[in-house]
């Protein structure tokens, strides 16, 4: 392989890289957009709230609930 064609395959793979990258940063910021659009959404919707407090205390309760589940069943 030559010294040009390293070059181009360093440039094409740092391009592929940097094309990347931008692309998490793009979906981090998209991320953070849409915690607060639901922030906002749950401020103004009781219904919304309602359904996050279920959602958390399922979650909760699956954390505490699985683990034992797995365990009786290894031992079982």
């Amino acid at each position: 392989m030559t010294r040009n064609e390293m070059l181009e395959r360093y440039s094409r793979q740092k391009a592929q890289l940097m094309r990347h990258r931008d692309i998490e940063d793009g979906q981090a910021g998209g991320l953070a957009y849409a915690a607060f659009a639901t922030k906002s959404a749950f401020d103004q919707s009781p219904a919304f709230r309602g359904l996050a407090h279920a959602a958390k205390l399922f979650n909760i309760a699956a954390a505490g609930v699985i683990p034992i589940l797995l365990v009786l069943y290894m031992m079982g």
